[in-house]
């Protein structure tokens, strides 16, 4: 029969050696409950270049096409917002076309470097095509739509970075986009 030979070095763990696991799960949650936490991880992955940053739109092209009614047989401002700085991001998120655009001016002179904004205004039946040269090399957070129209609603749309494009339909009280599909036809 095989014994196994337990030996002893004699010593006991020092008592600070078993308290450190036990005090440092009571710290952890202690802080996850007031959000502390969260901050000193985002501060560390900040610190250590591991946070999310600003990138490029990967859009080919972005096209506005005005119906030949649209908003109501009027001109309809378009803005194409690149948003740069996430604190104007939270702000944007939920905020209508009429509040933009009564408000742009102030937001552009209080945060000059948050956005970049493409004004447009196109009467019905015209359209206009942006390519990657018109945003160039900006890097942003999240883009958004803004259609100043005449009737209520939101007027606003977020548009993914990650896409290949989109086509942006301006019609009698509202507008549509569609995403550019990549790959073979179908």
């Amino acid at each position: 029969m095989n014994q196994r030979r337990i030996e002893s070095t004699g010593r006991q763990p020092h008592p600070a050696r078993c308290l450190r696991p036990l005090l440092a799960a009571c710290l952890i949650v202690a802080l996850s409950g007031c959000g502390a936490l969260n901050s000193v991880v985002a501060g560390t992955r900040s610190l250590i270049g591991l946070d999310p940053k600003p990138v490029e739109p990967d859009w080919k092209s972005v096209a506005i096409a005005a119906a030949d009614d649209a908003n109501a047989n009027s001109a309809v401002a378009v803005d194409l917002v690149l948003i740069k700085d996430k604190a104007v991001l939270d702000s944007l998120v939920t905020m209508p076309a009429a509040k933009w655009f009564s408000s742009r001016n102030e937001l552009q002179r209080t945060f000059p470097e948050a956005f970049t904004v493409y004004q447009y205004e196109l009467v019905p039946t015209q359209a206009v095509q942006l390519d990657a040269k018109s945003y160039g090399k900006e890097r942003a957070w999240a883009a958004f739509v803004f259609a100043n129209y005449a009737s209520p609603g939101e007027h606003r749309a977020r548009l993914l970075l990650n896409n290949s494009g989109y086509s942006v339909r301006l019609n009698a009280q509202s507008f549509t986009i569609n995403e550019f599909k990549t790959g073979p036809a179908q």
